[in-house]
């Protein structure tokens, strides 16, 4: 028996050996030293951090904040992707007022994103919505140093002349509550809905294009003996009804319920529109229903008005093309970043012609901006006590890495004992 478990025992903590020592490049964290503070954010936007808030929190050179994360959503479930090694230092703004130094006053500001994704995907010119099955918050955090850190630069310009104009952006909204988990084992969750009311669903988008379709994915669950239905609504008219099977109820070990999806596209008469989906239960009070997810992709015109907003136009696309990006923004002067690459936002410079803005920029691959008020800029959540010093890259190679919480420390140390013995 002992010569089995040994066995099973190499067997499990060989590849973790081997894994480790392919994917460790930092012979050091950042986090090893220094004075950290956790920042906590849940959507995507421009956060702003006072030179005040700095200074009361202890930050040891607050003159010099930096701020690092490695937020790429949720990691892969398998070990052959690519992983973060370690936090990477992101760019910031740094307001330093009319004397050139941060000082009381100022400000700081930076781009963050929350743990949800849409990923586009060039090969289909579609978008993939990846959700973080386990948190709905990210994770940044704030240090200082002596020296200036990362800061926004000016994005480059391409000499050549745009051969494409860009006035229209592509809208991505999803709906998605995880409320339920119907046999209580697994990751996915779901959303119940009653028979007696319409669930509805309001994207806020505006200026829709009314000649380009909506396209939609929707998942539905439903739990009944005989047919059931779901209806998907634009406005007051039906778009699409989603018929969902029965399954037998008294089979123990079969299928619990029944999943339908459903995806396609169609034409709105709104340039505001708003859904709606409701569960249709065929005459059977017994009957459930549940929506996993409602996507929508539609394409609206660029606009700003104040309030914080991207721009990501998939048709601007093209090798070696040059775009002429434009939005609408009559008696608003925002400022517009790149922020296709989260850890290297570019300042954006723009023209103004009459109530438009324009800019131009390299698009061999999608480009996002991001258009904004600094003045309406969010305040991110600051854990008070700082992140204690921690160096895992700097640790000893393991062949076996037990976590557990803390109530069960004292077990996990006797496991540990019993495999070093």
């Amino acid at each position: 028996m002992k010569r089995i478990f040994q066995i099973v025992f190499i067997l499990l903590l060989f590849p973790v050996t081997i894994l480790s020592q392919q994917l460790r490049t930092s012979s050091k964290s950042v986090l090893s030293s220094g004075r950290w503070f956790k920042i906590a954010v849940v959507n995507d936007g421009i956060y702003r951090i006072d030179f005040s808030t700095l200074r009361d929190k202890g930050l040891i050179n607050p003159a010099e904040p930096n701020i690092f994360c490695n937020n790429t959503g949720q990691l892969s479930y398998w070990n052959s992707s690519t992983f973060p090694d370690d936090l990477k230092e992101i760019s910031i703004y740094l307001n330093k007022g009319s004397d050139g130094i941060f000082n009381e006053g100022d400000y700081l500001l930076f781009y963050a994103k929350g743990t949800h994704r849409w990923v586009y995907n060039a090969a289909t010119g579609q978008y993939d919505f990846l959700r973080h099955n386990y948190s709905d918050t990210a994770f940044y955090f704030i240090t200082s140093g002596i020296l200036p850190g990362k800061r926004i630069q000016p994005e480059v310009v391409p000499p050549q002349q745009s051969g494409y104009t860009s006035d229209e952006s592509d809208a991505l909204y999803y709906h998605e509550v995880e409320s339920e988990n119907l046999i209580k084992s697994g990751r996915e969750w779901y959303e119940p809905v009653s028979p007696a009311k319409t669930v509805d669903l309001k994207p806020g988008f505006t200026g829709v294009n009314a000649s380009v379709k909506i396209s939609y994915n929707i998942r539905v669950v439903a739990r009944a003996a005989n047919q059931t239905s779901f209806t998907f609504y634009d406005g007051g008219s039906q778009v699409k009804n989603i018929p969902v099977t029965g399954v037998d109820l008294f089979n123990t070990t079969g299928m619990y319920a029944q999943i339908s999806d459903s995806s396609g596209s169609f034409t709105t008469g709104s340039a505001t529109p708003s859904f709606g989906i409701k569960f249709n239960n065929n005459g059977d009070p017994a009957a459930q229903g549940w929506i996993d997810y409602v996507r929508l992709r539609a394409r609206v015109a660029n606009t700003f008005a104040g309030s914080f907003r991207t721009y990501n136009d998939a048709y601007s696309v093209a090798p070696g093309r040059v775009t002429s990006f434009i939005i609408s923004s009559p008696g608003v002067d925002p400022v517009v970043w790149d922020v296709t690459d989260q850890d290297n936002v570019k300042q954006v410079a723009w023209s103004r012609t009459g109530d438009n803005i324009s800019f131009k920029t390299s698009n061999d691959s999608l480009r996002v901006f991001a258009a904004f008020i600094p003045a309406n800029a969010s305040s991110p959540l600051i854990r008070n006590s700082p992140v204690p010093n921690q160096d895992l890259h700097g640790s000893p190679s393991a062949d076996m890495v037990i976590i557990t919480h803390p109530l069960f420390k004292s077990y996990a140390r006797k496991l540990a004992d019993m495999h070093a013995a």
